[in-house]
Formats: structure tokens, C-alpha cells, sequence
């Protein structure tokens, strides 16, 4: 519309000025005429200097029929019947909005992802698609759904760097015919159900669970391992002393009740006779470890007598 008024007022001043030259230095009717037209006609067919940055092109269309591909630098175009389509040569990025897919074991992923191409024939970019953006954008969401449908969770997590590659690469080999090249195609993000994500999230706490109780398990295995191949090392008179000392122990706390198994109660009671009562006496302990163990040993042997007995019986 503006180039229709500026040829309308550009006719009209040419006719104003036609008609006053006319009147003011009486000049002969036919050479306004022709002065008008010739102008008429320069107006009209003049060209236009258009200029083209380094990373354009112009599509030029004369009559509506493809002429020619113009640019960079400045560029003549007959506006009056040519027209033009610029093209960017730049990288560009299409990000294709996050779409809900449906994995092979059945669970849904929320996919984002960007694609990164470069037009590399201007001409067909133009001419062979209408809106290539457009076109690439809705054949990557259905590459995704179907690839994602012939996978399990799992190998979608675990792949992406494959899925990336097999959508570059389908891309790839249509994109060609609309003059673009596909540079790249990234899943930006692949988002779970929340309520997977809360099982995965209890899993994770379960196993690190089993391996803190499994670590504990060990080290008190290890330390019971210590404990006896140390006990085998000792004598009969060291596990007693040692015995009799965590009996003093015990006794030196605040717990005024101390419970004792059946048979070293016995045993203690043994003992207890041989025990000085006395303050000024002092303990023999090696003769009352001997002591201990000697009647130690007949109360195993009883214990033992009797459990074979009982066998017999039960027999």
C-alpha cells in the first residue's frame, strides 16, 4: 500500500508540474506529454538498491515466477514487478514443546527437546516447504513418540545420547529436500510421573539402608572373629580372672542387683566360703581362681551327666 501512494503522488506532481509548465512558459503540449510519460516510466521501472548483511539472502520472484537467489552486499530489485524472500543463513534453534509420551512398559515422560539447523539452499528453503520451522518441529515430536514407545524406562534414561543421534539422523534425511541441514537434535529434559519418582526416591533409601545395616553387620562379625581367636589364645586362669573382674565391675556400679546364671551362681556360692571375711586378711586369687575352675569343671560334668540321662530317658 505505501508504494501504491508514493507512485499515485508521484504521477499527481508530475501532472501539477506538467500543467504549470504548460501555463507559465507555454510549452507545446506534445513534449509535456512525453516529458510526463518518460517520467511515469522512470518512476515506475526504476530499481531499488537493497542491501543483503553477509548471512542474507533474497529470494527474488519476478512475476511471481522464481528469477534468482541475490545477496550479500547491495542488490537491485525491480520492485514494481519483482519481490523477495529473505532467508537467514544462521544458525537457528526450533525448541519443540514438551510433549507427554508413553514409554513400552507403560509409563508416561514428559519430553522436551531443542533442534539446531542451518539453511544451506535458500532457494528450496523457500519454495519446496511453506513454513520449514514449523514442518521440523511436528516431524521431531513424532520421531520421539516413536521412539520412546519402543523402549523401556530404563533405556530412555540410560540413552539419550543414542536417542539424540537416531532424531538427528531421521531428520537429517528429509530436511535435505527443504535446503536445511540438521546440526543437532538434544532432549532437553525428560520429566517423571511424581509418583515414580517418589518410589525411586524410597528404593534409594531402602538400598542405601541395606548397606549401612550390612556394613554394621560385617564389622560386628569381624570384631565377634577378633574376640574368639583372641579367647582361644587364653588360659583356663585367664577367662576366670578375666570373669571375676567384670564381676567386680559390675558390682562397683549403681545397679544394687546383680543376676547371675544358674550355674556360675552355684559356683560363686563355692566360692564364697573361701573368701576372707576380714579386712586385715588378704585374697589369695591364684588359689581362688584354681578353686573356680576345679569346681567349674565338676558342674560341667553334672550338667552333662544329667543331659545324657534325660536323652536315655526321652529314648
Amino acid at each position: 500500500m505505501d508504494k501504491e501512494v508514493v507512485v499515485f503522488a508521484a504521477i499527481v506532481s508530475v501532472i501539477v508540474i506538467a500543467i504549470a509548465a504548460i501555463i507559465e512558459f507555454s510549452i507545446p503540449l506534445q513534449f509535456v506529454l512525453a516529458a510526463v510519460v518518460l517520467l511515469i516510466i522512470l518512476g515506475v521501472f526504476f530499481p531499488a538498491w537493497i542491501e543483503f548483511k553477509e548471512y542474507e539472502r533474497g529470494v527474488v520472484f519476478r512475476l511471481g515466477k522464481f528469477n534468482r537467489v541475490v545477496g550479500p552486499g547491495l542488490s537491485f530489485i525491480f520492485t514494481s514487478f519483482e519481490s523477495y524472500v529473505l532467508i537467514d543463513l544462521r544458525t537457528q534453534t526450533i525448541d519443540v514443546e514438551p510433549q507427554v509420551v508413553i514409554t513400552r512398559d507403560e509409563i508416561k515422560l514428559k519430553i522436551d527437546a531443542v533442534v539446531f539447523i542451518k539453511i544451506t539452499d535458500p532457494k528450496k528453503a523457500v519454495i519446496e516447504i511453506k513454513d520449514y520451522r514449523k514442518a521440523i518441529t511436528e516431524f521431531i515430536k513424532a520421531e520421539i513418540r516413536n521412539l520412546i514407545g519402543n523402549m523401556i524406562l530404563t533405556d530412555v534414561l540410560a540413552q539419550t545420547d543414542v536417542i539424540n543421534e537416531k532424531l538427528n539422523t531421521a531428520l537429517g534425511k528429509i530436511s535435505g529436500k527443504w535446503g536445511v541441514t540438521s546440526e543437532r537434535v538434544e532432549i532437553q529434559s525428560i520429566e517423571l510421573p511424581p509418583e515414580l519418582v517418589e518410589a525411586m526416591r524410597r528404593r534409594k533409601e531402602a538400598v542405601e539402608y541395606k548397606g549401612r545395616t550390612e556394613t554394621e553387620a560385617e564389622a560386628i562379625q569381624l570384631k565377634l572373629d577378633i574376640m574368639d581367636r583372641a579367647a582361644r589364645k587364653m588360659s583356663d586362669n585367664t577367662l576366670a580372672y578375666l570373669y571375676l573382674d567384670a564381676l567386680k565391675a559390675i558390682s562397683e556400679g549403681k545397679s544394687n542387683k546383680i543376676i547371675f546364671p544358674l550355674e556360675f551362681s552355684h559356683l560363686a556360692s563355692m566360692l564364697s566360703g573361701k573368701i576372707p571375711q576380714g579386712k586385715e586378711e588378704k585374697i589369695n586369687y591364684d588359689e581362688l581362681i584354681k578353686d573356680f575352675l576345679n569346681n567349674y569343671k565338676e558342674k560341667k560334668k553334672e550338667i552333662l551327666e544329667k543331659e545324657e540321662k534325660e536323652s536315655e530317658k526321652a529314648k
